[in-house]
């Protein structure tokens, strides 16, 4: 097993990417889900989002590393197909590229302005509290305040999250299923642990 990509699969640290990304986006929407639907008291309600955000922590930043990653690492070369399946699927990766910064950034700032009035604070796993954005000057530099992006992001993360990222989660997963018990290549085999 390889840890950087050829020709021929993905390495090992592309794969563990791929599924820990796939695992973390599962887990948070587990955890906003239980919190709409299912919890009865504040404490669980607070619970669920405390451990909505702590994921979405880590994935944003599972994401950056991912792309870096990526940045340095060729894909393994394409199964056969036509030049419109090859278009798609590059298409399709790079809008779930896209989500993986979208949605971490926006669910970000739509609590951005919350955090930084010490009104509260996102208890990252329960090990520790992230309190504060009165550092970050960026938005000085452009004169945007937090607090007046927390309702543009929050449309943003909340009607993506609704929809398109199920969306394109149920391409991947059908385009995945498609290659391996249709067209029989590779693709799938790329990217899991299964032999030639």
């Amino acid at each position: 097993m390889h840890l950087k990509n050829t020709d021929d699969a993905y390495g090992s640290i592309a794969k563990w990417f791929h599924w820990l990304t796939a695992t973390l986006f599962l887990a948070s929407y587990c955890a906003i889900y239980y919190r709409n639907w299912f919890a009865e008291s504040d404490f669980e309600k607070w619970t669920a989002i405390q451990l909505h955000l702590s994921i979405g922590v880590t994935l944003g930043v599972t994401a950056i590393l991912r792309i870096i990653w990526r940045f340095f690492n060729h894909a393994p070369k394409p199964e056969p197909g036509t030049r419109v399946q090859h278009l798609a699927a590059q298409l399709g990766h790079y809008a779930l590229y896209a989500i993986m910064i979208i949605m971490p950034l926006t669910g970000f700032l739509s609590i951005a302005g919350y955090l930084s009035s010490g009104r509260g604070s996102i208890a990252y796993f329960f090990l520790f509290d992230i309190t504060s954005f009165r550092d970050i000057q960026i938005f000085d530099a452009v004169g945007v305040s937090l607090e007046q992006l927390e309702k543009p992001a929050e449309l943003i993360h909340n009607s993506l999250g609704a929809w398109v990222v199920w969306l394109l989660i149920a391409g991947h997963i059908s385009a995945a299923l498609y290659h391996h018990f249709i067209k029989r290549d590779r693709t799938l085999c790329k990217m899991i642990f299964c032999r030639r």
